[in-house]
């Protein structure tokens, strides 16, 4: 159950990538599972592994999908932050529950966690990710903003508070240790690790070429400007 429950975050950016293309429907199961094996082919095949292999692996995948709606069916509170930024249609199509996210800003990621080469990459066309830059976790990302809030560690920060329901939720993870100084198989402690920062203080902490702030640095700035008169 553990590694199916890693596809969440992953099936829930599916779902808002797909949405974005037709963004008056729902997106059906058959989609999200073709999507969910075609890019995350290795993540779904480690768990088929460990299954008996009674089906062949894009039915396995489809199984996840259905894994990721029957926990929403059981409301499990440990991913009510997740499940709530979309909505289920009402009624199944082709037999099952089909998505769709709330509003166009719910899953979307911010403009700086575009990543590319710069090359062959119209805008228009650019993939957004949760998070920016080298190989990162999305279940990492969830499991720190469960932890921390979606609110700024530095300086307090809440989309949610200052613009609504609406956008409750969107805030940057910010890897305490530089993902260009660890190893590949280097394995990320979504507490230990990461923290949740708004634009403006993330913006800070990469302000210096070579060497990032840390978070106390940033604060101290913060601490040091509201003192003065």
């Amino acid at each position: 159950m553990k590694i199916q429950k890693a596809t969440f975050p992953i099936i829930a950016k599916i779902i808002e990538h797909l949405h974005r293309r037709e963004p008056t429907k729902f997106v059906p199961r058959l989609k999200i599972a073709e999507s969910l094996l075609r890019d995350n082919r290795s993540l779904v095949r480690a768990a088929y592994e460990r299954t008996a292999r009674k089906k062949s692996i894009k039915e396995y995948a489809g199984n996840m999908v259905d894994f990721f709606s029957s926990t929403w069916t059981m409301c499990d509170p440990q991913w009510e932050r997740l499940f709530r930024k979309f909505r289920r249609s009402e009624k199944k199509i082709g037999g099952y529950w089909a998505y769709r996210p709330v509003s166009p800003s719910a899953v979307i990621a911010f403009p700086d966690d575009v990543v590319g080469d710069g090359k062959g990459l119209p805008e228009g066309a650019a993939f957004q990710r949760l998070v920016n830059g080298y190989e990162r976790s999305n279940l990492a990302r969830q499991k720190c903003i469960d932890k921390y809030g979606a609110k700024c560690y530095i300086c307090g920060f809440s989309f949610g508070v200052a613009y609504g329901q609406a956008v409750d939720g969107l805030i940057h993870v910010h890897h305490l240790i530089q993902l260009s100084k660890v190893g590949k198989g280097y394995e990320v402690d979504p507490i230990a690790d990461l923290r949740p920062v708004c634009p403006n203080c993330h913006a800070v902490i990469h302000h210096p070429p070579g060497r990032p702030y840390t978070i106390e640095e940033v604060q101290a700035f913060l601490r040091k400007a509201s003192s003065k008169p």
